[in-house]
């Protein structure tokens, strides 16, 4: 063990024999051990700490054992440096002294009183308001020959509860689409799990010993926290591998030190078609929730419609962005409730009125249920509360059904608020530390005690005026500090005028400080008082907690209906403001989009280069929309335009287009952009296969297939081979509604030998020496890409365009022996269409007939022969 390396237990000092027995309960955890009024961390802990949080390594004299590393930092600080610990992947155990030092007997008794890892914490300095922060597990079971995979995850913040059954080869792309903060898993699956998550970041991997998945244990678990029988009332029942994983879960709580779950008071099961899923490409390709650029929020489809007004709306958007709907009637509800908030603005106004007084009432709750609160946060709670009402009667009057049902859906909290706004004092201050956060009334006791402390007060400064008149004294002082209690302070200049019954406590460099008999009777009392006061209120605080947490279903319940009220409110806010319109939503393969603009780029553009808007046509005689034309002319960004839009039509907003008609997608998957994984020995083409076979291998006859540029990152006649082949598997296989964005321009021959291959490309006009883009997508395909105007707007060397521009000539003319540069000899100059030449008359020979490819129309004999001829 790290902690004995100093020497053997019996050579250490008494402290650090009770540090290293604590830190053996906990050798997994970075163990803060409070010391006086710092949290010291030693050995390894610190050496792991100092350069963490970059402070002072230091060391400790450790009586006949060898000295040992030392850092620590003030306890008042504490919260900071946990955060930062926490945010590294850390998980920090806090040991502090549970008994007054100045009356232990030996050493100060300690205990482990907080346990903060990434999945399990409280802390507004780690958590973000707008996501949530979930603890996940996985667990493995054997059904016969079949293996279960079942996840659970919570947020323990905001007590979601969830269990999911995931197909073994989905497991990666389902956690990452969650991205916990932390992931629990066997310890004889840590090695799997790591491999599977290679290059995921942010995600702490915690393995725990087998038996902890124990099917049987877990049942018990959850009967226990649910307090009942069976869990059919929660429809869990038939999910095995699901309720193992949130047994585990409930069951790491209570190892860390949550015993106070009472909150989390439900648990659901995620059923297969409730949401669309997306994988973690599309996410990124997309930028739904991040910029791809930066991972920030900025440019994302979240910062345009993120219009919420409190931080319960704020996460609960981000999940309606991420899990579009895959009920046609769901969503036409939602859309209808944006629809009348959109119209009616005065009602809209008042529910934002209402709306952006509401503090955060999950973790405000999770806090006050497990006494991490403060006064102060209880008195805003209740106030929160207090605002249900008028939500009741505003959603009431609305004509929309779901309106309507969310205003039937909040209870009454009235009883909650009344006891919250008679026991905490307006004037409350945030800590609980000096008292007085009780109205005066709320309790007969806490209200004597007070009379007392503040009657005793009076006295002293009678007594002060006493002694005053009695010593002749004026400047005799009665004050009070911790240390020494009251006490009464003359200067040195008076020293020979203190009577002699006076009895001396401290002596100073100007001045003396006494007490007498008076003071010290009245002292008791006063101090005996506060103290008494101080652990009333403590008491008389944590029945209130306890009492709000009796009612934690009845909260969250409201919570939820808050937070739905409010992504509505958003959405009819981003309608009115960047011109949305509301889609027509059913359950065929059409697509129909008209006008269509892309939600973030529009709002990039400067007004003297609008958005250039576009159609979307998919319906029985085009599935599969081929697109040509150059780069910059607008092709990668119609396709994202279409993914999104179809993403905000299901996730119940009105969308960025003059008309959208949209049949239900069970799934969008996109194939954009050039990256690697390097770290896992990805090349780039490789990570470019491995996403276009997940599509080939997942996609539906419902699903939207977005590609751009597939089969670059090989030969040219390997890439197109590829691109070909996948086009005509989708189109004759899969069947899916396909945009297809491609420099092949060979590939627009598909429109003649496939049916629902439709061609359409990206508009220039090319004037003598410049070409515009007027990123208009029209019927009909090109053969142009403009890459060398590409390259001059990229700022490429004069020199390297025109040699460019020589070469393309040679090419076009059919004579590739173009001048060389005049750096380059006469003798150094390359035929390249000699090279073409031989390669194609070696790729005909080499042609067997009768083995002929699907994709003929690069291997057929006759084409190959014919492009040879013409090239000469």
């Amino acid at each position: 063990m790290a902690g004995k390396k100093g020497g053997g237990a019996t050579e250490h000092s008494p402290m650090m024999r009770q540090y290293l027995e604590v830190k053996e309960r906990y050798p997994d955890y970075l163990l803060l051990f409070r010391v006086g009024d710092f949290y010291e961390t030693f050995f390894d802990d610190a050496c792991t700490i100092s350069s963490a949080v970059n402070i002072v390594l230091t060391r400790r004299s450790n009586g006949a054992a060898a000295d040992v590393p030392m850092a620590g930092f003030p306890h008042h600080a504490s919260e900071g440096y946990i955060a930062k610990l926490v945010r590294k992947g850390f998980k920090v155990a806090v040991c502090d002294q549970v008994e007054d030092p100045a009356m232990a007997k030996g050493i100060v008794r300690r205990e482990v009183t907080d346990i903060v890892t990434p999945g399990v914490t409280y802390s507004d300095s780690i958590l973000d308001d707008c996501r949530n922060n979930y603890l996940c597990a996985a667990a493995f079971l054997k059904d016969g020959r079949r293996k279960l995979t079942g996840v659970a995850y919570v947020d323990v913040t905001t007590a979601e509860f969830r269990i999911a059954t995931v197909l073994s080869e989905s497991l990666g792309d389902f956690i990452r689409s969650l991205h916990p903060s932390e992931l629990l898993v066997p310890q004889s699956e840590k090695g799997n799990m790591e491999a599977l998550l290679k290059g995921s970041t942010g995600i702490l991997l915690t393995g725990l010993d087998d038996w902890m998945f124990g099917e049987e244990h877990a049942g018990e678990v959850l009967s226990r926290q649910f307090r009942t029988h069976s869990l059919k009332g929660f429809g869990i029942e038939g999910n095995r591998a699901g309720r193992v994983a949130a047994g585990v879960i409930l069951q790491y709580l209570e190892e860390t030190r949550q015993g106070r779950l009472q909150y989390i008071t439900r648990i659901a099961e995620t059923q297969d078609g409730e949401f669309m899923m997306l994988d973690l490409q599309t996410k990124r390709n997309l930028e739904i929730i991040s910029s791809m650029q930066d991972g920030s929020l900025n440019g994302s489809l979240l910062q345009v419609i993120d219009r919420t007004s409190n931080p319960m709306g704020g996460r609960l958007i981000r999940r309606w962005l991420q899990r579009p709907l895959l009920s046609a009637e769901r969503i036409r509800m939602r859309h209808d409730a944006v629809e009348e908030l959109l119209c009616e603005r005065r009602r809209r106004g008042s529910l934002d009125e209402l709306l952006s007084g509401i503090n955060d009432l999950e973790r405000s709750l999770a806090r006050i249920a497990t006494f991490r609160t403060s006064p102060r946060e209880v008195l805003q709670f209740g106030r929160s509360l207090s605002a249900v009402p008028g939500l009741r009667a505003l959603a009431g009057e609305c004509s929309s059904g779901r309106l309507r049902t969310l205003a039937t859906e909040l209870e009454d909290v009235g009883e909650l608020t009344d006891a919250v706004e008679r026991a905490i004092d307006p004037e409350c201050g945030a800590s609980m530390r000096d008292g007085g956060y009780f109205r005066a009334g709320y309790n007969h006791e806490l209200d004597e005690l007070r009379s007392i402390s503040s009657t005793a007060k009076d006295r002293l400064m009678e007594i002060q005026q006493e002694e005053r008149l009695r010593t002749g004294i004026s400047s005799l002082k009665v004050q009070f500090n911790r240390v020494f209690g009251y006490y009464i302070e003359i200067s040195r200049a008076n020293i020979d005028k203190v009577p002699a019954f006076y009895e001396k406590k401290q002596t100073l460099v100007n001045a003396e400080r006494y007490t007498i008999p008076a003071l010290k009777e009245y002292e008791e009392k006063i101090l005996h008082a506060e103290e008494k006061s101080l652990r009333l209120e403590a008491d008389l605080f944590h029945e209130l907690c306890a009492m709000i947490a009796g009612h934690a279903s009845v909260v969250q319940k409201n919570a939820a209906v808050i937070a739905e009220l409010d992504c509505l409110r958003s959405y009819a806010v981003a309608a009115e403001e960047y011109g949305y319109t509301k889609p027509e939503i059913d359950e065929s393969r059409n697509l129909r989009i008209l006008g269509g603009r892309h939600p973030v780029l529009e709002l990039l553009l400067s007004p003297d280069d609008p958005f250039v808007k576009n159609d979307c046509v998919f319906d029985d005689s085009q599935r599969m929309l081929m697109i040509t034309g150059p780069n910059m002319a607008g092709k990668s960004s119609y396709l994202r335009q279409a993914g999104l839009i179809v993403l905000l039509a299901q996730a119940g907003s009105f969308v960025p287009a003059e008309s959208a008609e949209i049949g239900l997608v069970d799934r969008i998957f996109t194939r954009v952009g050039a990256s690697d994984n390097l770290a896992s020995g990805e090349s780039t083409f490789l990570v470019e296969m491995n996403e276009a076979a997940s599509i080939l291998n997942n996609a539906t006859a419902s699903s939207l297939i977005l590609l751009d540029e597939i089969g670059r990152g090989t030969s040219t006649f390997d890439g197109m081979s590829i691109a070909w082949a996948m086009s005509e598997y989708i189109a004759e296989t899969i069947c899916a509604r396909t945009l297809f964005a491609t420099h092949y321009h060979e590939l627009a021959e598909l429109e003649e030998r496939l049916p629902g291959v439709v061609n359409y490309n990206a508009t220039v006009i090319e004037s003598a020496d410049s070409v515009i883009f007027l990123r208009k997508i029209v019927r009909g395909s090109t053969d142009n890409s403009y890459g060398i105007e590409v390259a001059r707007m990229a700022g490429m060397p004069r020199e390297v365009i025109d040699r460019a521009r020589q070469i393309m000539a040679g090419l076009e003319k059919h004579d590739v022996a173009v001048p060389a540069a005049p750096a380059v000899r006469e003798s150094m100059q390359i035929n390249l269409f000699d090279a073409v030449e031989s390669r194609l008359q070696a790729a005909i020979e080499a042609i067997d007939i009768d083995r002929l490819t699907p994709i003929d129309a690069l291997l057929e004999l006759k084409k190959l022969q014919g492009y040879l001829n013409a090239r000469r």
